[in-house]
């Protein structure tokens, strides 16, 4: 009952909050649009989207294995532990972070071409200079994050997140509009954000990283550092080759449409995130707990599913229109996209019961591992999917990204579901959603594309799918209600 009243005292509070501010994020992401799409093109943004795939490449080797670690020792450290932890873990990054971002600065002239190919974009030494400061900036924000969802701070990253979109927003709009700077108003607007987003961090952490680093805890960093290189490798490698197979076969600016479809998968993952960063703590607890049969945990991201199952049914009806009027029309074939990377992320957030206990026992290192090289699998598969090699290959363009991408995740899942058995759990099925989602917006999708609808037909559709789902799942969702209310 402690633990009960507990969660339905602070839990509720810190989601709201959380999702406020990535609603703010959101709003502001899409009020943009409008403007940088007067001034930018698609090949603008496909060229952005390349170069911040490189930034993230060296994000995803500076961590150091401090994003490992902290699961598996926070929550079971004292006081005086932790501080020493989190000083030794931000001295990595900084170290690492700093040292890839004079590598970007060094290489990168030489890169380029590899990189980019054909597409070229404003070839400035400031362009390059702003890349480069995003890769420190990133990585000691992203450390901040993992440290705050692991001791139950969702606040603190909401506080990151509307920081960060409202920085990006106004050095964005400042810098393009003002300064007429062009693209490069996309980097600038990039490291605003980022500073915003440290700035908070910095203040939420207060004293608690400055402190000596301790030995032990470098030494923990060494014996998860060999992961993470090789998780950061092939994330980044992932994220670079993604975006270059693209430009490669199909454009630059095709570039730009797929990146444009991420941005409301990001966005969605933000708000995904409101429930995962709160509920992290709560999971890995019930992990520990053999009795718990995570019913916390399942039913928080019941809600979820049926949450992002509603995005994409609602973008398969609604999404043309909605896109083709906040980009003046130039980024209208991303539209299409969405609704199956709304099903890919319905995936990727199943089997959170499985994720968190392979965590709780330590074995989260194999399963990015097991992850990584799955991501290598699937880059390998990349050329031959979207365009071909040597004559041969399936010539689907930007649709076999998705389809290597929703392959993966279901290799993924299946794998933690096999794992976790290893683990003596028997642990009952909480994704039912997630099933009846994807089913649902390939249906939506498929319904819209070959069958042509009024807007007020499509409406009445959904309104009527939504009506069911709250008909359906009328109980749980009170029975949730009332556990998260204040």
């Amino acid at each position: 009952m402690k633990f009960h009243s507990a969660l339905r005292g602070r839990f509720a509070g810190r989601v709201l909050l959380f999702l406020g501010a990535n609603a703010l994020q959101a709003v502001l992401a899409v009020a943009i649009l409008p403007l940088t799409t007067l001034k930018l093109t698609a090949a603008d943004f496909g060229y952005f989207a390349l170069l911040m795939s490189v930034t993230a490449f060296a994000n995803a080797l500076s961590d150091g294995g401090g994003a490992l670690a902290l699961p598996a020792h926070y929550g079971i450290s004292p006081g005086d532990e932790r501080r020493r932890m989190i000083a030794s873990f931000f001295v990595v990054s900084m170290v690492l972070s700093s040292m890839l971002a004079v590598a970007f600065l060094l290489s990168w002239p030489a890169l380029a071409p590899v990189v980019l190919g054909q597409a070229r974009g404003p070839d400035t030494r400031v362009t390059e200079m702003l890349a480069a400061a995003i890769i420190p900036l990133r990585s000691l924000g992203s450390l901040a994050t993992t440290v705050f969802s692991v001791s139950g701070r969702g606040n603190a990253i909401a506080a990151q997140i509307a920081a960060q979109a409202v920085g990006t927003f106004a050095g964005t709009l400042t810098c393009l509009v003002g300064l007429d700077l062009g693209p490069t108003a996309l980097f600038a607007g990039a490291v605003i954000g980022q500073l915003a987003s440290l700035a908070v961090a910095a203040l939420a952490l207060g004293a608690q990283p400055w402190t000596r680093p301790s030995a032990r805890w470098l030494a923990v960093v060494g014996r998860h550092a060999p992961t993470a290189v090789f998780t950061g490798v092939t994330d980044g490698l992932r994220g670079v080759g993604e975006n270059a197979v693209i430009a490669g076969n199909v454009g630059v600016a095709s570039v730009g449409f797929y990146s444009h479809a991420r941005l409301y998968y990001g966005l969605q993952m933000n708000a995904t995130n409101a429930f995962a960063h709160n509920l992290w703590s709560v999971s890995l607890a019930e992990a520990r707990d053999a009795d718990s049969r995570f019913r916390r945990t399942g039913q928080v991201w019941t809600l979820v599913h049926i949450l992002l199952s509603l995005f994409g049914i609602g973008f398969a009806c609604f999404g043309t229109e909605f896109v083709a009027l906040l980009t003046n029309g130039r980024l209208t074939p991303a539209a299409p996209l969405v609704p199956w990377l709304a099903v890919l992320l319905l995936i990727q957030v199943s089997g959170r019961a499985q994720n968190a206990l392979v965590f709780a026992e330590g074995a989260g290192a194999a399963a990015s591992r097991v992850r990584a090289g799955l991501s290598l699998l699937a880059l390998a598969t990349l050329p031959v999917v979207v365009g071909k090699v040597l004559g041969y290959g399936l010539s689907l363009g930007i649709a076999g990204v998705i389809a290597v991408l929703i392959a993966e995740a279901v290799v993924f899942r299946l794998y933690l579901r096999w794992k976790c058995a290893a683990f003596g759990r028997r642990l009952e099925f909480q994704d039912r959603w997630v099933v009846a989602g994807i089913v649902l917006t390939i249906a939506a999708w498929l319904l819209n594309a070959g069958v042509p609808m009024s807007v007020t037909l499509r409406g009445g559709l959904f309104a009527g799918v939504v009506l069911g789902i709250l008909v359906l799942e009328r109980a749980r969702l009170a029975h949730l209600l009332g556990t998260l209310r204040f």
